[in-house]
């Protein structure tokens, strides 16, 4: 059995197998905990290379991964999940998130181009200026200044998430834990 929150204008997952404390190793309690902000997950993705490198030299390579109970936030939480897709592997998790990090570009995350750009400022504009009187039309309300749509074709290849059964299944993961906000509109709707 596997648990799932949501609470409004977020999301939040938590997925953890049901199992008795007296059945799971220590090991399988070790937690990593990713902060959110941006290019601090990028951050972190060199010191996952280090932990990685001490990984493999204790335990081999292809070995599971030290961390049984994985959680992150925003940008953590991108991390965080891309690791517990791959926990069968955990320096070839490592290196897939690296690769990704390496290539990076502001264009992979959001429109960065001038007419998207010009088109979300103007939505905003409109909004904060005249959005009152456009109320009788009911346009949907922008949800962020940049169009994120990058993002959501990126992370299906960044986080399997298919993959998280059959690592809790075969105990590579006890536990995901995982939360990122969504911008909010000004009534709190």
């Amino acid at each position: 059995m596997h648990t799932t929150r949501r609470r409004r204008g977020s999301t939040a997952a938590v997925l953890a197998p049901m199992r008795p404390a007296s059945t799971v190793a220590s090991a399988d309690r070790t937690a990593l905990v990713l902060s959110g902000g941006g290019a601090r997950a990028g951050y972190q993705v060199g010191v996952l290379r280090a932990l990685a490198a001490l990984h493999r030299e204790a335990c081999g390579a292809d070995t599971p991964s030290p961390f049984g109970i994985l959680c992150g936030t925003s940008a953590g939480a991108i991390n965080a999940a891309a690791l517990a897709c791959r926990s069968d592997r955990f320096s070839a998790a490592v290196e897939a998130i690296a690769e990704v990090w390496r290539d990076f570009r502001a264009g992979d995350i959001y429109r960065a181009d001038a007419l998207g750009v010009a088109r979300s400022g103007a939505q905003w504009l409109t909004m904060m200026s005249v959005g009152w009187m456009l109320a009788p039309w009911r346009r949907p309300r922008p949800r962020s200044l940049l169009d994120n749509t990058p993002l959501a074709g990126l992370l299906p290849f960044w986080t399997p998430l298919e993959q998280l059964p059959r690592m809790l299944a075969q105990g590579h993961l006890r536990a995901l834990a995982i939360r990122a906000d969504f911008a909010r509109d000004p009534c709190g709707r």
